[in-house]
């Protein structure tokens, strides 16, 4: 049986060509519209004189280049690599010289980036918009076609037969070094966790799935693909609406929400979670950071009629691989007002370890570490890092997820924060998290950071508290509610107070651009 991610795709397209399946840039996709061109595409990448491609680069955002390119390369057969626009030319380069791509589908995003140097490593095929079929500058070798130019359609040609071993998509994520990895996710994983999606949110044709995620963030997986999987359509939140989505919402009725807790923070402090502002949404889940009560609460008030989970994951077990409902009572972190990650997926497993990778008992913190079918095939030509974080313990593949965690009486798993984010500040051990966790509370808000500061030999002489500008709470009244909750080494040197804190391109908090904001004032 085929594994390939188009496969469910074909057949909605099939049995109702005529339904919405994507709503993008004022543009909207039937299933059979967006076939046809997934199916050219497919077509364009196999004539290749090489044969068969393996790994297609899609160099877009958010576009309909960038969904049917995806969904083209899948067809093909092929593992797609998602490379960000956003991203600096250097990060790019490492990447495609990593790769070796055999072919780039691109946006008008896209094509703007084609530099000289970015084309010296970029494949002989490169599909773009507006691009009459030609070679660019001094670079003969390397083709450029436009869309105009993929082969007709052919309604015999269905997606490429898949195994469940055969790679699906690279995703590179940052490294502690600075250093991209991919990870090389399989069909078989990804079906495995699309299963589990499915026993959690029973959608139908009629559900309209809220996407603002770039392709390079795994999330967008599930965004994308559950959503086809079930003859539902996809909705793509503009760029200007991104942080305020509130009148996307619900002029589009949308009835599924995923989403970084950030963003709820973001709109709460908009006024924008006003109660039922969102009734059509009938599911919502949260994934990538700790999901704070308070947010959840906002966002019950603002959606009654919604199902909320808390689900957890890191890109190497396949998106997200354990769920925590949030129906009242909470089931809440010890001391840090957050949901419980609750409990593994089916298939998946989940375990607590100490430093010497032995199991802990419940109770005891120690690093989560996963096993099961979602586990990655490891990472893209880097054996080392492999070997590193894929370890076998007793005979099983583990990923050592290098997050802090425990697993309570009840079974039910607890995130604790990075552990390379537990630092020692004048030589005592602290999670950031856990002073975050008592800056919600004092500040009665939910974005909050704290950033170790400044760090000399390894050692921070102090922390730096970020708060969103909505909190009502001076600087002063924060440090001496600190000081009776946390030993002195704790409470935050200096607060800091910024209209909305930054956020990266997953829309999570961007703590490297807050700690450059203290070194450029520093200089």
């Amino acid at each position: 049986m085929s594994t390939n991610l188009a496969s469910s795709f074909y057949k909605n397209a099939q049995s109702a060509p005529e339904r919405l399946a994507l709503s993008v840039n004022q543009r909207e996709f039937s299933y059979g519209e967006l076939a046809e061109l997934a199916e050219r595409i497919a077509g364009w990448l196999q004539s290749r004189p090489d044969g068969q491609p393996k790994l297609v680069g899609i160099l877009a955002s958010r576009s309909w280049e960038a969904y049917a390119g995806l969904l083209g390369t899948c067809w093909a057969g092929a593992a797609y690599v998602p490379l960000n626009p956003d991203w600096p030319e250097s990060r790019l380069l490492r990447i495609l010289r990593t790769t070796a791509l055999d072919a780039l589908v691109v946006d008008d995003r896209g094509l703007k980036l084609l530099s000289p140097q970015i084309l010296q490593q970029s494949p002989k095929r490169i599909l773009a918009p507006g691009c009459k079929s030609s070679s660019l500058g001094n670079l003969p070798t390397c083709l450029i076609a436009g869309f105009d130019a993929l082969p007709p359609h052919d309604h015999r040609h269905s997606p490429t037969t898949m195994t469940a071993d055969d790679l699906a998509y690279i995703i590179f994520t940052s490294g502690t070094t600075g250093s991209p990895k991919g990870v090389m996710v399989s069909t078989g994983n990804v079906a495995s966790f699309l299963s589990a999606m499915q026993d959690l949110y029973p959608f139908s044709p009629q559900d309209r799935v809220s996407h603002r995620h770039e392709i390079s963030f795994d999330f967008s997986v599930l965004d994308l693909f559950i959503t086809w999987l079930s003859g539902a359509s996809l909705h793509v939140i503009p760029s200007g609406q991104l942080m305020g989505p509130s009148r996307f919402i619900r002029e589009r009725q949308l009835t599924v929400w995923f989403s970084v807790p950030s963003i709820v923070a973001f709109m709460r402090d908009l006024k924008m979670l006003t109660t039922r502002a969102f009734p059509s949404i009938r599911y919502s889940a949260f994934c990538g950071e700790p999901l704070a009560a308070a947010s959840v609460r906002a966002w019950q008030e603002a959606c009654k009629n919604s199902v909320i989970d808390n689900i957890y994951g890191p890109t190497e077990a396949t998106v997200a691989c354990l769920s925590q409902r949030c129906s009242e009572p909470f089931v809440l972190t010890e001391e840090r007002g957050t949901i419980a990650i609750g409990t593994p997926f089916s298939g998946m497993e989940a375990a607590i370890l100490d430093s010497s990778h032995r199991i802990l008992r419940r109770g005891d913190k120690g690093e989560l570490a996963l096993a099961g079918k979602q586990v990655a095939h490891g990472y893209f030509k880097d054996p080392h890092k492999t070997a590193e974080r894929f370890r076998s313990i007793d005979g099983k593949t583990w990923y050592l997820t290098g997050d802090l965690a425990y697993q309570s009486a009840d079974g039910r798993f607890h995130h604790l924060g990075r552990i390379d984010n537990q630092v020692k500040v004048l030589g005592n051990r602290v999670e950031m998290e856990d002073v975050e966790a008592h800056l919600r509370e004092i500040c009665g808000v939910d974005a909050v950071c704290a950033i170790p500061w400044p760090i000399t030999n390894g050692s921070a002489a102090g922390i730096v508290a970020f708060v969103s500008g909505a909190s009502s709470v001076a600087a002063a009244e924060i440090r001496e509610k600190m000081q009776h909750r946390v030993p002195k080494y704790m409470v935050p040197t200096e607060i800091r107070f910024l209209a909305t804190l930054p956020l990266s391109t997953a829309g999570k908090t961007d703590r490297k651009t807050l700690a450059a904001l203290l070194s450029e004032n520093r200089a």
